[in-house]
């Protein structure tokens, strides 16, 4: 970022440079320019005051001679008489001889520049010109003709840069004024006093000036080269200050826009009157709203409130110069209709005393309020679930006595009334009901007894693909996708099918017109980010996702939908047990599900299962039903049994003693430990209920298996799942049989075991 800036100060430094030098330049070559102008100017107006002052000299020259009516001078070679001067004492003789001969101006003024031209190489010149000339020497040239002309027009002079005999000259020309004096010799021509006769032309060379003019000019040109370098260190100097001062002003403005624009709290400057100061660029990714929406638009800051909320932010609002406002959260309605949670906290800006608005910043706690939301849900599914175990696990030693005593009244009465077996079947079937919602009631604890192994869910749900067909109908479609890629997991394979049995039956039911049911697996890399939301770890896991374009599930229902008992659909047309035992099930493979659904769109139920971390075989435990007669079940082995429970401890002691076993009850724990150490060498099999008062279960049995490693153990319980994980007992591959029992499966598992040959 600061690489970016110095970059791009010292571009616009560098662009600040040359716009200065190029001005600065420029100035300077403009009055170069000028200075030449104004030289050249010069030049050309001191040559013209030069040749305006020769003629004055030559005026004043020639009104003396005029004065003095003209001069005598001998006659010599180059002295003749002048033949145009019209006067009867031109030519005179002196007492001595000497002929003397009148020189008027005219002649000597043309004998002067005669001499002056023998003596200068480049002289000035001198000539008396008229447009009607009495000496031809006096005939204008074509320039001094059209400036004469000019006279008649008006002018008093005419000068001009012109060339002779390859040489600049200035030239000027004015005009002769008749004075009295003239009349003399030029009244004859009939000239009044006032009248033009024509005039002066005075050419001063100009070369002399213009080599006067180049050293000015270099005077000029060094002079201003010299202030150019000055001002260009100046340039250089001040452009270097600005520099800095730039890039110190654009690091502070670079790094609050850079704490502004990566913030990811949403900070604003709001005045009294609601207009927006600032807005940070965080507000985008919020409110889905654009920085210029909310300047343009600043009642977006109220309109967006959750109405539930708006009473409560007005009220926090309303003292807008307080000096200081508590944190509040309220909801807030995107700009995609999401409603999210903010954090709000806001303060007084003042500066010299003057209060210019508040400085406000929201923090999005979406996600906290929905983890909070996620922990009481799973804190109060956790309570369910402890509550629902409990019953069930209770419930189940009531119905061990219920069935078990029914049976043993069904054979006892052998041949009795039709009226009596059937109130007795009556009692069994209601019993075995009974069962069914206490085994629902135990998935949805996860207490109940699972049988994992390294299963493929691929192979799970292509297995019932057809019986889900079935199941669905005909006017629902059965679209799956299994992935090319698949992790194994470790479970247990008749659990998920009957998970995957009533999302599918849900999905039928919220169809009652037709649709498409899609079930498809796929591999999942999660991060502890996201799996710590629903309290499960990190790493592989295999998805799988059922989805259906249905009826979908009110948002007030989502909260609820697997708690136990819970249902949307008519009365006597669900227990409310189905969902929770899908949430069970999952749970209790250390995995979670996902719900989103939309009103009359659809649902997707998202299943994640961890993926194995190693290959283990799957535990049977299925009873060897070989034994077909009751004599098969008989014995005469002693069993101690232990059963906190006293209807089901009383059951299973009449139980074995009807079919010949001897019976030693202990009522817990400790009792069993001593009523063992008491009978060892006669008792040939212990039955220990998993959780008892005083010692567990596998308490008893790492005391009994200490004196007798190889003695013959079975446990029962009415939810063991967590006792059996915990303790190992599942593990080291101890025998086990879940509550309420039924006595030809008991009698079957005990026969299995007294006869070496586990289930």
């Amino acid at each position: 970022m600061i690489e970016g800036l110095k970059s791009n100060t010292s571009g616009i430094t560098k662009k600040y440079y040359l716009n200065l030098a190029i001005i600065w330049t420029s100035l300077i070559i403009i009055s170069v320019i000028w200075n030449i102008y104004q030289t050249r100017e010069e030049t050309i107006e001191k040559a013209r005051i030069e040749a305006r002052t020769i003629f004055e000299h030559n005026i004043a020259y020639r009104r003396w001679n005029t004065m003095h009516g003209g001069i005598y001078a001998p006659v010599a070679e180059k002295n003749q008489p002048n033949p145009y001067i019209v006067d009867p004492n031109r030519d005179v003789t002196t007492t001595n001889g000497i002929k003397l001969t009148l020189i008027n101006p005219f002649r000597m003024t043309k004998q002067a520049y005669e001499l002056l031209q023998e003596q200068s190489p480049m002289p000035t010149i001198n000539r008396t010109v008229s447009l009607q000339p009495l000496n031809p020497d006096n005939t204008p040239d074509e320039w001094e003709k059209k400036a004469l002309l000019e006279f008649e027009k008006g002018r008093s002079e005419v000068s001009e840069i012109t060339t002779i005999n390859g040489n600049p000259y200035m030239r000027i020309l004015k005009p002769y004024i008749t004075v009295e004096g003239c009349l003399k010799c030029h009244g004859f021509q009939g000239y009044k006093v006032g009248d033009i006769r024509g005039g002066m032309s005075i050419a001063v060379p100009m070369n002399p000036y213009y080599a006067s003019e180049a050293r000015t000019w270099k005077t000029i040109a060094v002079t201003h080269l010299l202030i150019w370098l000055v001002g260009m260190g100046g340039i250089v100097m001040l452009t270097r200050s600005i520099k800095r001062q730039q890039q110190k002003t654009e690091e502070s403005e670079s790094k609050f826009r850079t704490l502004s624009e990566f913030a990811h709290d949403w900070e604003y400057w709001v005045k009294e009157n609601m207009e927006i100061v600032f807005m940070s660029p965080s507000c985008e990714h919020i409110t889905g709203y654009t920085q210029e929406e909310f300047l343009n638009s600043p009642h977006l800051l109220c309109d967006m409130v959750h109405p539930e909320d708006k009473v409560v932010c007005g009220e926090h609002m309303a003292d807008f110069r307080a000096p200081q406002h508590e944190e509040m959260e309220f909801r807030i309605i995107a700009k995609d209709g999401q409603v999210k949670w903010l954090s709000h906290v806001c303060g007084p800006i003042y500066v010299n005393g003057q209060f210019l608005g508040r400085r406000v910043s929201n923090r999005d706690i979406t996600d906290r309020k929905m983890l909070e939301e996620q922990l009481i849900q799973s804190q109060k599914m956790e309570s369910l679930g402890l509550l629902a175990g409990g019953i069930a696990h209770d419930f189940n030693n009531l119905l061990t006595a219920i069935t078990g005593y029914s049976s043993l009244l069904q054979e006892e009465i052998g041949n009795g009334s039709d009226k009596t077996k059937r109130y007795i079947q009556n009692v069994l079937n209601a019993s075995e009901k009974a069962q069914n919602l206490t085994s629902s009631l135990l998935t949805f604890s996860r207490k109940q007894i699972i049988k994992p192994s390294t299963i493929s869910l691929n192979e799970v749900i292509k297995n019932i693909s057809g019986l889900l067909q079935r199941l669905i109908g005909e006017d629902i479609e059965l679209r799956l996708k299994c992935s090319d890629v698949e992790f194994p997991v470790f479970g247990d394979a008749h659990q998920i099918e009957q998970v995957v049995m009533n999302l599918a039956t849900n999905a039928r039911d919220a169809m009652p017109s037709g649709g498409v049911l899609s079930i498809e697996t796929t591999p999942a890399m999660l991060d502890s980010e996201y799996t710590e939301k629903y309290g499960a770890k990190h790493g592989k896991y295999m998805m799988i996702s059922i989805s259906d374009i249905g009826m979908g599930i009110d948002k007030k229902d989502m909260v609820h939908i697997f708690e136990p008992f819970y249902t949307t659909k008519e009365k006597g047309k669900g227990t409310g047990l189905g969902l929770s035992m899908v949430y069970g099930i999952i749970k209790q493979h250390d995995g979670f599900i996902n719900v989103y659904s939309e009103k009359n769109i659809g649902t997707t139920f998202k299943i994640y299962i961890p993926a194995a971390h190693k290959v283990e075989d799957a535990k049977k435990g299925d009873v060897d039903y070989k034994y077909k007669t009751e004599q098969d079940f008989r014995g005469n082995e002693t069993i101690l049994i232990a059963e906190d429970e006293e209807s089901v401890r009383e059951f299973l002691r009449d139980v074995f003693e009807a079919y010949g076993y001897q019976v030693i009850p202990a009522m817990d724990g400790e009792d069993a430990v001593s009523k063992y150490n008491e009978n060892k060498e006669r008792i040939d099999m212990v039955i220990l209920d998993v959780v008892m008062p005083k010692k567990n279960g596998k308490e008893v049995y790492n005391l009994i298996k200490e004196t007798n490693p190889g003695i013959k153990i079975l446990f029962i319980s009415g939810y063991t799942q967590d006792i059996l994980t915990s303790k190992g007992i599942y593990e080291e591959g101890l025998e086990f049989i879940a509550k309420p029992l039924e006595i030809r499966v008991l009698m079957a598992k005990v026969r299995n075991i007294l006869n070496n040959q586990p289930g």
